[in-house]
């Protein structure tokens, strides 16, 4: 893959015009856990066996609450472009969180923002996926920050659908983020999308044979207006993580990319109606890398040739 940098500004002028939910997207899972350090307090989602072990055996604990290495600018660069987020708030700040907590949220969001900035041509996704430890004035203070953090970037339901949602509509409204976020207890601004607007069902499995069949038969579920996440991920439970005691979180996302990608070069992103069979659009991994980024950029090009051909888009 050439400029993974700005793929999206590089991809053919053909599928500019195609909705964002019709194309391939490589995305990160709990994309903000590299923010985990070493000293990290349980967060709020934490259970008490996690508290307990990070109390006295926390290098292990991060072994399996970190999923991704990569800083949000080198994921950007990497060509990342759907982020998965999950936040709590702590003395009325707000942080990233996986069982520890992370860094404060808004230092990475800004990296992003002017990364952005500098490359007009890209477009991001942000899930804001979980919430926790929050109640209604946290969430409306988390509102008016994201609004006045992203404004013009953010593309808005005055916008257009999420089929009218393509690049060469962003370039020309300047809209740069769509933002999605999930299960909030409030009446959400027109700048924000909700949950059913992009559908990502949760694997929750340990099996990489069984989530293979799983992401392939969610997929069959997919509505052609909203947008849909392939969680191309294991989810270790604790009898799991106990009989790999020496093993991390990492390892174990090595084994599913090389189980899955055979699952992954098949898939083909694009168009499609209510009687035909749904597409893919936007995958997210662990620890992800130049592999799993190329592999995902590479299947828009599927579209193109479609398109090129005279297929019914």
């Amino acid at each position: 893959m050439g400029n993974r940098v700005q793929w999206m500004t590089s991809l053919p002028n053909l599928l500019h015009s195609v909705p964002i939910i019709n194309l391939a997207i490589p995305g990160s899972h709990d994309s903000m856990t590299y923010g985990i350090k070493s000293g990290a307090e349980p967060a709020p989602d934490a259970e008490n066996p996690t508290k307990w072990l990070n109390f006295c055996f926390p290098w292990f604990v991060r072994r399996w609450a970190k999923t991704q290495s990569a800083s949000v600018l080198e994921q950007l660069r990497l060509g990342i472009r759907y982020f998965d987020l999950r936040l709590c708030q702590k003395n009325n700040n707000f942080f990233f969180a996986h069982g520890l907590f992370a860094m404060e949220i808004f230092e990475p969001l800004t990296e992003l923002k002017q990364y952005l900035l500098s490359n007009k041509g890209e477009v991001c996704i942000l899930d804001f996926q979980h919430f926790y430890d929050m109640n209604v004035s946290h969430h409306m203070k988390l509102h008016s920050d994201l609004l006045q953090l992203f404004g013009p970037l953010l593309y808005s339901k005055y916008d257009g659908t999420l089929n009218e949602f393509t690049l060469n509509r962003c370039r020309a409204l300047g809209r740069q983020i769509l933002l999605i976020y999930r299960r909030c207890p409030l009446f959400l601004p027109n700048e924000f999308w909700s949950s059913n607007n992009w559908q990502t069902p949760w694997p929750n499995l340990t099996s990489v044979r069984k989530l293979q069949l799983y992401l392939q038969n969610s997929l069959l579920s997919r509505n052609p207006t909203q947008g849909f996440v392939s969680q191309c991920i294991l989810t270790p439970t604790r009898m799991y993580i106990t009989l790999r005691i020496f093993s991390s979180l990492h390892s174990t996302a090595k084994k599913v990319d090389r189980k899955i990608t055979p699952w992954m070069e098949d898939q083909t992103p694009g168009p499609f109606q209510d009687n035909q069979p749904p597409k893919a659009n936007v995958f997210i991994a662990d620890f992800v890398n130049e592999q799993f980024c190329d592999l995902v950029i590479e299947l828009n090009f599927k579209i193109e040739e479609f398109l090129n051909i005279g297929g019914d888009a």
